[in-house]
């Protein structure tokens, strides 16, 4: 099962997949990519709630990276897949939504755990 939502904004057009792309959901998939509303604007797809791809699948990301479509993603298996597709490190999902820092801090060593 694949959910796709289209939202649309000026000249971008940005599909949100949520499911797995495989199987009859590809055609889907490409019939809505390739419809009136997203002809002819930037396209985005948003895969960050995708769980699962196909071959078939796989080969649509393809067509659409090809075509000029920016492809996001979330996780280590997905973005593994776009960086493969893409050649280069894929837009992660979860670091538009937020920035995470680490942070070291040095230990602390208190008088009763110092050995003589």
């Amino acid at each position: 099962m694949l959910r796709i939502t289209v939202h649309e904004e000026g000249g971008q057009c940005r599909l949100e997949l949520a499911g797995k792309l495989c199987g009859p959901w590809v055609d889907e998939t490409k019939n809505v990519w390739r419809s009136q509303p997203c002809s002819g604007k930037e396209i985005e797809i948003d895969m960050r709630e995708v769980t699962g791809v196909d071959t078939a699948g796989r080969e649509l990301l393809v067509a659409m990276h090809q075509a000029g479509a920016r492809l996001i993603a979330e996780g280590v298996w997905m973005t593994a897949l776009i960086e493969e597709i893409t050649g280069k490190q894929a837009v992660d999902g979860a670091k538009r939504r937020r920035r995470r820092t680490k942070r070291t801090f040095p230990r602390t060593k208190f008088p009763d755990q110092e050995r003589p």
